[in-house]
């Protein structure tokens, strides 16, 4: 069976495609909505508590896998393992937090390993 790729945002398939072009209607694909902010987070920044924050250790582990793909989980063993090394306990925590975003198991046996008896 052959699969075939149809674009939701091919110009012929959206509704209204002709009124769209006219300037007559607002495109569907214009009226996203922004949802970086939860409803209780918005409430708080309302407040004047600032803007909600992402978890900084997602943001790390975000940028990692930006940088290494699906290799993100060995890399960021490589380094917990350097930090040991270094015997720099908040950045081997850190690196293994990182894995453990990634890959739970390989986490808890890198944890087990480096962790001194």
């Amino acid at each position: 069976m052959s699969v075939r790729f149809a674009s939701a945002n091919h110009p012929v398939r959206r509704l209204g495609w002709r009124a769209t072009g006219r300037g007559l209607i607002a495109p569907a694909l214009a009226r996203a909505a922004n949802d970086n902010l939860s409803d209780g987070a918005a409430a708080m920044a309302s407040q004047g508590n600032g803007p909600a924050r992402f978890d900084p250790l997602l943001n790390d582990a975000l940028r990692h896998f930006a940088v290494h793909g699906l290799a993100a989980a060995e890399a960021a063993v490589d380094l917990a393992a350097e930090a040991t090394v270094r015997d720099d306990a908040d950045a081997r925590d850190h690196w293994l937090a990182v894995t453990r975003m990634f890959d739970r198991r390989l986490a808890a046996r890198v944890d087990r390993e480096l962790t001194p008896a």
